[in-house]
C-alpha cells in the first residue's frame, strides 16, 4: 500500500508544506544548509503532516494557512528528535541513508537537532495560539521522558506490558495525538471533536510504534534499516515481551539471563529474535496493532464519509501494512 492517492488529494497543501519547511530552516551556516538538503533525501513517508492535513479536511474543504504552519512545526519537532535519537543510538544509517552524526559527528548532529527544535518553537510562537504552545511545550518534555524511561526499563529488564505502553505513549503516540489535535484546532472545531481526533491520533501512534517494533525482528534488507537494534540495547518490545511472559521453559530462562547481561553479542540478539518469533510474539503484536487501528477507525464513524474520512482510513491501513 502506498500514500500516493493521499498525497494527490492534498497536493497543494504538500507543496506549501515543503516550501515552508525548507524556508524555516534557511541558515547562514554552510553545514546546516548541507544538513537540511541531506535530510530532504532521507525523509520518510511524512505520515504526520498528512495526518494533520486530513484531520483539517475532515471538517473543512479548504485548509487555512494555520494548518500548514502547524504541520511544519510538528514535523520540525519530529525531525529534531530523530537526529537526537540517531546520536543516542549511535546509528549510522536511517532508511538506508547516512545519518547526520555519521556524516559529521555527534557534537555537530546534536547542535543541528537543537537548531531545528528551536526553529519549531519559533514557528509555534508565530501561530499566536496559547493552546498550541501548551501542547508543544508538553510534547518536548514527554518525548524526552519517554526515551529516558525506555532506557530505564531496559536497564532494569522490566517485563510489563503496561510499562511498554506507557513508554510508547510518550515516545511516539503523543506526537500523533498532537498532529491530530492541532490539525483540528487549526480549523476551529468544537472541543468534543478535538478530543475525539486526539484519541484517534493516539491509537494510530500505538499502531505505528508496534509496527516499527515488529520491523526489529526482520532482516535489514527487508525493511530498509538495521534490525535487532532495540534488542541489542536491551529494549524489550512487544513481540519479545509477549514471548517472555507467556512461555515457561529453559529457553525462556536462558533468554532472561541474556537480557540481564547488558552487553549482547550478535548470537545473543539472534537467539532472542528467534525466541520471540517461535513463541507467537509477532502474531500477538500484529493482533494488538490491528486492534488499535480498528479502534481508531471506529472513532471517526460519527463523521460524514467524505474524501478526507476515506483517506484517514487509508492512512490507518498504511500504518499496519507498510514495509518500512
Amino acid at each position: 500500500m502506498e500514500l500516493t492517492p493521499i498525497k494527490a488529494y492534498v497536493a497543494d497543501y504538500i507543496d506549501d508544506f515543503h516550501q515552508q519547511f525548507d524556508g524555516v530552516l534557511k541558515s547562514k551556516s554552510e553545514w546546516l544548509t548541507e544538513a537540511v538538503q541531506h535530510l530532504a533525501t532521507a525523509t520518510g513517508k511524512q505520515v504526520r503532516p498528512l495526518l494533520t492535513s486530513l484531520i483539517g479536511k475532515l471538517f473543512v474543504e479548504d485548509l487555512p494557512q494555520k494548518t500548514i504552519d502547524a504541520a511544519v512545526l510538528l514535523e520540525l519537532i519530529h525531525t529534531a528528535t530523530l537526529i537526537h535519537d540517531d546520536v543516542i543510538d549511535e546509528a549510522n544509517t536511517r532508511r538506508g541513508v547516512s545519518t547526520l552524526n555519521a556524516i559529521y559527528d555527534n557534537r555537530i548532529a546534536v547542535l543541528m537537532g537543537d537548531f531545528i527544535l528551536s526553529s519549531a518553537l519559533l514557528k509555534a510562537i508565530s501561530l499566536q495560539d496559547l493552546r498550541v504552545m501548551n501542547i508543544i511545550s508538553s510534547l518536548g518534555r514527554d518525548l524526552t521522558e519517554g526515551e529516558i524511561k525506555q532506557y530505564e526499563t531496559a536497564d532494569k529488564v522490566l517485563l510489563s506490558e503496561e510499562t511498554y505502553f506507557e513508554v510508547i505513549h510518550q515516545k511516539t503516540a503523543i506526537l500523533f495525538m498532537a498532529c491530530a489535535e492541532i490539525g483540528a484546532m487549526s480549523v476551529d472545531v468544537s472541543q468534543d471533536d478535538i478530543d475525539r481526533v486526539r484519541l484517534f491520533g493516539e491509537k494510530l501512534g500505538y499502531a505505528f510504534q508496534i509496527r516499527d517494533d515488529i520491523f526489529d525482528y526482520y532482516k535489514s534488507n527487508d525493511v530498509g534499516k538495521p534490525t535487532g537494534n532495540d534488542i541489542r540495547e536491551g529494549k524489550i518490545t512487544l513481540p519479545l515481551l509477549y514471548a517472555l511472559q507467556n512461555t515457561v521453559s529453559m529457553e525462556q530462562e536462558a533468554c532472561m539471563a541474556i537480557l540481564k547481561q547488558k552487553h549482547l553479542s550478535q548470537e545473543d540478539v539472534a537467539r532472542l529474535i528467534s525466541f520471540a518469533v517461535d513463541n507467537g510474539g509477532i502474531e500477538y503484536a500484529t493482533k494488538r496493532m490491528q486492534g488499535f487501528v480498528d479502534e481508531a477507525k471506529a472513532l471517526l464513524e460519527i463523521y460524514p464519509c467524505n474524501e478526507a474520512h476515506k483517506y484517514l482510513d487509508t492512512l490507518a491501513d498504511f500504518i499496519v501494512e507498510r514495509k518500512r
